[in-house]
């Protein structure tokens, strides 16, 4: 569009960027207010995972030292994937990464993630931090990641761990 086209080709293109505009926000309120009022359901991110697929077989725990973790924040408390992570390496366990990862809803203790392959690993951390939900992805490896929730108080005493064969608790609280 140039000053050369006549008036009537401006105002309608400046009524359609209004109207086009009016009505955007229109829907990103409306959205918004079903969200909040719960008739729409959005899930942004991960939660505390229902695993309906927990194995129910006994795994044999392995020494921390065949476990690679990946250690996240979930909270707005700063630091606290560090000092988990020093807690866990304090034991033995191979700490691989320290960060932050988005969850929305952050009032659960800690979920353990693991893949096929790592139940083992996942079983030996959970024993170590019993309220632990395990949540099992399709990852092909042995690593697992640990995700800290605002629940999350640090590992079970050292003293007070034991290893020993025993289910993966997918529900927490074992």
């Amino acid at each position: 569009m140039s000053s050369a086209d006549p008036p009537e080709t401006r105002d309608r293109s400046r009524l359609l960027v209004a109207v086009s505009s009016g009505l955007v926000l229109a829907a990103v309120t409306l959205g918004s207010w079903l969200m909040i009022d719960g008739t729409l359901s959005v899930e942004l991110g991960g939660g505390v995972p229902h695993t309906e697929d927990c194995p129910e077989r006994v795994l044999a725990p392995v020494v921390p030292e065949r476990v690679r973790i990946s250690v996240y924040n979930a909270t707005n408390e700063s630091g606290l994937a560090g000092e988990a992570a020093e807690d866990l390496r304090a034991r033995g366990f191979r700490v691989a990464d320290v960060g932050n990862e988005y969850v929305a809803d952050t009032e659960f203790d800690s979920i353990i993630r693991a893949g096929g392959r790592g139940l083992r690993q996942a079983h030996t951390l959970q024993e170590h931090l019993p309220a632990a939900v395990v949540d099992l992805d399709e990852r092909d490896g042995f690593d697992v990641d640990l995700v800290l929730g605002s629940e999350y108080d640090g590992p079970e005493t050292a003293s007070d761990v034991e290893p020993a064969p025993g289910r993966l608790s997918c529900e927490g609280g074992a």
